[in-house]
């Protein structure tokens, strides 16, 4: 179990590094005297490289003991994370994102098929929720804290703290990680997309997380435009977006149902905050529910769709899971960059009536009887 709980302390870490410059856009601009716009590339180009590097970077390191890459990955983060918050420019800070990207591939490759090696005796779903857990506290108390830190204390000094986590995270893996002999993959991961089931479901997480971050993306105009959220209770929504998703999580691991199941609650979740926006200015008190159905789902998302992935690629479980953090990474910046066009051509409300639209094109493939054969 704390095998499993290091995994999610290194989850944890990773997903606040990644998304750690949103909410220090401004200060990072400043302080590295560049337009705002070119910090956000920061993190669109980051999952834009993850998704393009995911696949190749989880093949070539195959062979490494398991123990021996989770203490490498936690070395590059934490290392980069103390060399960001000392960096004299933007140059050093994109050369520092572009080699951290290579790393985050592989880690969320190899965590959920780690759980599940590292808790026999638990139910797959249940020990890949326990890791993912690390991506849910993230999201509820990482990120705004982080933030809150970095506006108090300076930008560099959020670095300087995650990259502390990432090491000491570190120290611990030659306690709690076993050794775990890696092994040379039989097929290219790409060979595995002859499986139509891990084909639907690499298809599916793209377009679905396309879906999440078209309005996830704009979550703050959404809120205040659309729901007329005050801007000053904004941060109280997202926590209790945050939260949501920390009980999502935790309700992924109790409950029993399948990989399929999980993924259609996240589906009908999305789609149900979408419209909770789109009739937000005439229902009380909407915005709330909207953000813990949303923060819900989100978790249902993230779950369900690494669980159906390790059912239909049993014995591929690393090099399935590369091609589904592609996916998954490509579904984050092309929901950005379709948001943005959307907002700038039909304003706030289409970028959730287009949110819905995707999430309902995806309903097919996981109520198809094809998909849960």
């Amino acid at each position: 179990m704390m095998a499993v709980l290091l995994l999610a302390l290194g989850a944890f870490v990773w997903q606040v590094t990644e998304l750690l410059p949103i909410g220090l856009l401004p200060q990072i601009a400043v302080g590295l005297t560049v337009p705002v716009d070119r910090v956000g590339l920061l993190v669109t180009g980051y999952a834009w490289l993850v998704a393009l590097s995911a696949i190749p970077m989880t093949y070539l390191t195959a062979h490494v003991d398991r123990r021996r890459l989770v203490g490498l990955l936690l070395a590059l983060v934490g290392t980069a994370d103390l060399l960001t918050a000392i960096a004299p420019n933007y140059a050093t800070v994109a050369l520092l994102r572009i080699i951290l990207a290579c790393g985050h591939g592989v880690f969320w490759s190899i965590i959920a098929g780690l759980a599940t090696r590292l808790a026999p005796d638990v139910p797959p779903g249940r020990a890949t929720a326990w890791a993912f857990s690390g991506i849910a506290v993230a999201l509820a108390c990482g990120i705004p804290m982080s933030t809150a830190l970095g506006h108090w204390l300076g930008w560099r000094s959020a670095f300087v703290v995650c990259g502390l986590l990432g090491w000491i995270a570190l120290a611990c893996v030659p306690f709690l990680l076993p050794a775990m002999p890696g092994e040379k993959p039989h097929r290219m991961p790409g060979e595995l997309l002859a499986n139509p089931a891990l084909r639907r479901v690499v298809l599916m997480t793209g377009v679905l997380v396309t879906a999440h971050f078209c309005a996830y993306t704009y979550i703050v105009p959404l809120l205040t435009d659309r729901a007329q959220v005050p801007s000053n209770l904004v941060p109280v929504e997202l926590l209790v977006f945050g939260i949501a998703g920390v009980i999502g999580n935790w309700l992924c691991g109790r409950l029993a149902l399948s990989a399929s199941v999980k993924i259609m609650m996240a589906i009908g979740g999305i789609i149900l905050a979408q419209v909770i926006l789109i009739g937000g200015r005439y229902v009380s008190a909407s915005s709330w529910t909207d953000m813990a159905i949303w923060g819900l789902s989100s978790a249902f998302l993230v779950v369900g769709l690494q669980s159906r992935v390790l059912e239909v690629a049993v014995g591929h479980e690393d090099a399935a899971s590369s091609l589904y953090v592609a996916a998954f990474n490509v579904g984050i910046g092309s929901g950005a960059l379709l948001g943005g066009v959307v907002l700038s051509h039909a304003g706030i409300t289409g970028v959730s009536w287009v949110s819905m639209g995707l999430a309902i094109l995806t309903l097919w493939p996981a109520i198809g009887p094809r998909y849960a054969q």
